[in-house]
């Protein structure tokens, strides 16, 4: 019996001997309040060293700080680019006659300067509405009213012709001079050369070589394709909104890549009043700048962004996780 209550003795006084009392008990010799000064001691001397650690971590694993920002809604719509409107310039035949292109490789999307020939009309054998009998007759007649005027002015000067008969001379020369100067300014031997208007690339061409052509007929479509139009149709649920549509994103099929409105110097230039024909959604229009070769006639993935009207908490895309099962 004595032996057991020494066992039991001897137990707690090991146990004991986890804490300060128990060690000044058995008497250990060891400092235990040097090892609790150094546990409770800070790992570093700077102040700061606990804060850059946090942002060191933060860094390392993405954590970003959550905050309430401006948050608007965003309408996702299909749209289309378009060359806006004063971009492009319909070259017509000033002449009657028969088409001559004058680059044997004219195609479209080809680039062109401007005032560069693009074709030549010619009369060729035709009997009526001959651009070189044309030329001729314009240039004999300027010829005959300048002798005339020239004449009248010297009879002027000696009173025999009076004021009336001189100015009515002056009149005539002048409207024969400017026809005819009209005619001479693009012609050359054989025809009538056509310009272009501004430099771009040619986009459509109305005619085929040979055809004759009227006074006035399209015949090339030129793009400057500085300025382009995003389009955007909005669906009838969403129409409360248009008001509030300020910018957009649009993303375009060949690439994947996603553009901005603002990015582009783009504004809201409208929206319709009312649906498209044979469509169920309207039309909202924004104008940009052509700064990364977009293309006229693609269709895109338009998403409207409205106006920021309440503070809420976003989070970045990058940080939603799909997980596919």
């Amino acid at each position: 019996m004595r032996y057991f209550a020494f066992l039991i003795a001897v137990a707690f006084l090991a146990i004991s001997c986890q804490n300060e009392q128990g060690h000044d008990l058995l008497g250990c010799g060891h400092d235990h309040t040097q090892d609790d000064k150094q546990s409770h001691a800070p790992t570093s001397t700077e102040p700061n060293a606990s804060i850059q650690n946090d942002e060191h971590e933060h860094e390392l694993y993405g954590v970003i700080h959550i905050q309430y920002t401006p948050f608007g809604e965003v309408i996702k719509s299909g749209g289309e680019i378009m060359p806006a409107r004063g971009d492009e310039q319909v070259v017509v035949a000033n002449h009657g006659g028969l088409v001559s292109f004058h680059n044997n490789g004219m195609q479209e999307g080809i680039a062109v300067k401007a005032n560069q020939q693009l074709i030549t009309l010619s009369s060729g054998g035709l009997v009526h509405d001959n651009l070189e009998v044309g030329y001729l007759e314009a240039k004999a007649q300027s010829d005959k009213a300048k002798t005339d005027y020239e004449r009248a002015a010297k009879l002027m000067a000696d009173t025999i012709i009076a004021e009336s008969e001189f100015l009515d001379a002056k009149l005539t020369f002048e409207r024969k001079r400017l026809a005819f100067d009209n005619i001479r300014r693009n012609y050359e031997s054989g025809g009538q050369k056509v310009l272009s208007p501004a430099g771009g690339f040619v986009k459509a061409i109305h005619v085929t070589e040979g055809e004759f052509v009227q006074t006035g007929q399209p015949l090339v479509t030129i793009s400057q394709n500085k300025r382009l139009v995003i389009k955007a149709d909005v669906p009838q649920d969403a129409i409360p909104k248009l008001a509030s549509i300020r910018t957009a994103n649009f993303v375009t099929p060949y690439d994947g890549r996603i553009y901005s409105t603002p990015e582009l110097n783009g504004k809201l230039v409208s929206w319709g009043k009312s649906t498209i024909q044979g469509s169920f959604y309207l039309p909202i229009f924004f104008e940009v700048d052509n700064k990364d070769g977009l293309i006229p006639g693609t269709f895109i993935e338009v998403y409207l962004k409205t106006t920021a009207t309440a503070e809420s908490i976003a989070i970045p895309k990058s940080a939603v996780a799909v997980v596919l099962r």
